[in-house]
């Protein structure tokens, strides 16, 4: 994605870690005016044509638009905290790339407002040379008004970004909504690499087989969400018992491994509570009744 030159756009970056230098990096070949402070000193080096100031609140006060890049929202918090004059956050707006949960996003917005700032919560789930790309996704959520305002100037950074809501909370639920479907896939992977390893079978065939059935079961799980979202549970894809009967062979097969056996056995557990439930005439998306406490 190339940059158009923004003459005179001014920007603020707090936090130089390996994403936060990126993140400076785009912009400063973007031609902006980039603004710079880190808690640790001698950050900046490498990074030219920057202006490095000595506290946090200078960096604030330097531009319309401030990103806060750091680990976590801890460091958030007390960076914000330091400020002495809050008066600076009026008319401004604060980006928090900043890892975090919602509470955490919905206390920041609060403080940010209340001084008369304007806040936006982000979510980056890419590495830093997927920045700047026209196909990376970055999530943002917090004042529609302040999201239009700065969009020129976020799209640097990536070619999609997704406004979800007007909460600032939103985007680090989705992030955790996303990360929650990512963790789980990846320690059933692991586990599907035990079972392979146990019987003998390549690894290879089974990285092969894995990628040529992912797309199908994308388009399923994505059919699965609109099932829910529509609440009619009507069978049309995947009835719950044969979901029943599967996690029950995975269970029982694990158990004559040396594994551990609490993701095999929960993921039969819940299949059976649904059943039990008399949810077995219902399709497999059935199972957020029992996860959601609904039954």
């Amino acid at each position: 994605m190339k940059a158009t030159k923004q003459t005179g756009g001014k920007i603020s970056v707090i936090g130089l870690g390996q994403m936060g230098r990126k993140i400076v990096q785009l912009y400063v070949d973007a031609g902006y005016q980039v603004t710079v402070w880190n808690r640790t000193k001698g950050k900046a080096a490498g990074l030219g044509g920057v202006v490095e100031v000595d506290h946090a609140e200078a960096a604030i006060a330097a531009s319309p638009l401030s990103i806060i890049i750091v680990y976590d929202n801890q460091g958030t918090c007390e960076i914000l905290g330091s400020v002495q004059d809050e008066g600076i956050y009026s008319g401004r707006t604060i980006v928090n790339f900043t890892t975090g949960s919602p509470k955490e996003a919905t206390e920041i917005e609060k403080t940010i407002s209340s001084h008369g700032g304007h806040y936006l919560n982000g979510a980056i789930q890419v590495a830093p040379d997927q920045m700047g790309l026209e196909s990376t996704t970055i999530l943002v959520s917090g004042e529609r008004g302040a999201f239009t305002q700065h969009k020129i100037t976020l799209n640097i950074l990536a070619g999609n970004f997704r406004h979800l809501s007007e909460k600032a909370a939103a985007s680090s639920a989705m992030d955790l909504a996303t990360l929650t479907w990512l963790y789980g896939s990846y320690i059933g992977l692991i586990y599907g690499v035990k079972l392979s390893q146990e019987y003998g079978l390549n690894l290879a065939d089974y990285s092969s087989i894995i990628g040529e059935i992912t797309p199908g079961f994308t388009e399923f799980f994505q059919y699965e969400i609109g099932v829910i979202d529509g609440g009619n549970y009507k069978i049309t894809q995947s009835p719950l018992p044969i979901s029943v009967a599967a996690t029950q062979r995975i269970a029982n097969s694990f158990q004559e491994l040396n594994v551990i056996q609490e993701f095999p056995q929960i993921l039969k557990t819940i299949l059976e509570t649904a059943d039990q439930n008399g949810l077995g005439n219902e399709e497999l998306a059935a199972i957020t009744k029992v996860i959601g406490r609904q039954v």
